[in-house]
């Protein structure tokens, strides 16, 4: 069974765009089946409205659909697998993984190691498993660190796209031999999982960026005139608008734009994590 253990739709939302995901459930369960998927599970951020809504559509497009939620805990990002019920944000590790077992569901410690610190790091060891390939991480050592960090303390490992489109899906995929939830889950738990995954192109990541502010427009602009100051929010109000102008030559400034931003995180990254 090849399985997408960690992907947004429209329902995630973020503190800067309001839409972190572009596609709709629908959406996202009709890209799994184009990406020959067979099961996906929907972690949107601290709500299940996503995973409810995704269900609907498995037998339609012959894709398992498993429920789920990326929990932001006190501690770091943690995504529960196959709950039924939501589990509220900002708990500790700990209590969080207990909300999750409590359910009967997989506690995964996603990027662990994410240059954005958002990841439990080397307490990664008190979830069922780890995220040891995130498609997604722009910072290529920190999916080194952790594997490597699985490895030596002997943790299940998985890989997860973290897709926020559904280009993304697929990218990072885990695979098990298993023909149910019950199943996919049970192998997860036992550690009986295979890695097949690659990082996700520069360009469908910009492509993301462009249109999540697209999506977001009037709520990013109420946020830069509310929190941004002087030169910063003076070039924030003159850059948003440009999204507008996409399709077209300003795509040009955007790809310069990612490339510098590329190789300033690959830079930064490997001062943070090297000989890690």
């Amino acid at each position: 069974m090849r399985m997408e253990l960690h992907c947004h739709t429209t329902h995630s939302h973020g503190t800067k765009v309001y839409y972190d995901g572009v596609n709709t459930p629908e959406e996202i369960v009709k890209g799994a089946k184009a990406k020959g998927l067979d099961a996906i599970v929907i972690t949107d951020h601290n709500t299940m409205f996503g995973a409810n809504e995704a269900v609907k559509y498995a037998k339609k497009y012959s894709v398992l659909v498993i429920k789920g939620e990326e929990i932001s805990s006190a501690g770091g990002d943690i995504t529960a697998l196959g709950i039924q019920e939501v589990i509220r944000p900002k708990l500790n590790a700990e209590e969080t993984i207990d909300r999750i077992h409590q359910q009967g569901g997989i506690a995964v410690a996603v990027h662990p190691f994410a240059i954005k610190e958002i990841g439990l790091g080397e307490k990664s060891s008190v979830c069922d498993a780890v995220e040891v390939f995130n498609s997604l991480s722009i910072d290529r050592l920190a999916n080194r660190r952790a594997r490597k960090f699985a490895e030596r303390m002997n943790l299940n490992m998985v890989a997860g796209s973290d897709a926020h489109c559904r280009e993304m899906l697929g990218n990072g995929m885990t695979i098990v031999k298993a023909d149910s939830e019950e199943g996919a889950l049970k192998a997860i738990r036992k550690g009986r999982t295979e890695i097949e995954a690659r990082h996700t192109p520069l360009n469908v990541m910009k492509a993301l960026a462009i249109r999540r502010l697209s999506m977001s427009y009037d709520y990013t602009m109420k946020y830069i005139m509310q929190n941004y100051w002087g030169p910063k929010k003076y070039i924030s109000k003159k850059m948003l608008p440009l999204v507008k102008r996409s399709p077209g030559n300003v795509d040009y400034l955007f790809g310069l734009m990612s490339y510098i931003s590329f190789g300033g995180v690959l830079f930064y990254g490997l001062g943070k994590n090297l000989g890690r």
